[in-house]
């Protein structure tokens, strides 16, 4: 009979990356995303798309204004009824993409840096190879 322990030491010896380090192009501080849920863009992205914009993906925070202005001119002109579906709508539709956000924002992010010209730092360790592979990070 095997014990759990005997198991787990046969695994891999590199713990996976739990963050990714970027350095600009200037040479300046590394910047880190971790690894997982993107906390700040889930609860934050609805305040104007703020932290979206600060993570150099304007796209999505374009998408968020988008949707900010269709809800307020929806709210303005539709009354009664229909209003409250297309408010709850409206709602569900930023549970959603916050949700997405969330589980694919640090992702996202890396992609937006490496596009501005930001470079992976330690591309050669092993962790970090299975993260770029994992995220897809062309580097």
């Amino acid at each position: 009979m095997k014990l759990r322990r005997e198991t787990a030491r046969k695994r891999t010896a590199e713990p996976p990356a739990m963050r990714l380090g970027l350095k600009p192009p200037d040479g300046g501080r590394i910047k880190w995303i971790r690894v997982g849920f993107a906390w700040d863009l889930f609860v934050l992205s609805p305040l104007l798309g703020l932290p979206l914009f600060w993570r150099k993906l304007h796209a999505w925070g374009a998408i968020v204004l988008a949707i900010l202005l269709a809800w307020f001119v929806a709210d303005r002109f539709l009354a009664g009824r229909i209003e409250m579906i297309a408010g709850i709508g409206f709602a569900g539709v930023f549970f959603l993409l916050d949700l997405f956000l969330g589980w694919r924002g640090n992702r996202l992010t890396a992609h937006a840096y490496l596009r501005h010209g930001w470079t992976v730092d330690h591309p050669d360790y092993a962790a970090t190879r299975k993260l770029m592979a994992r995220w897809k990070l062309d580097d």
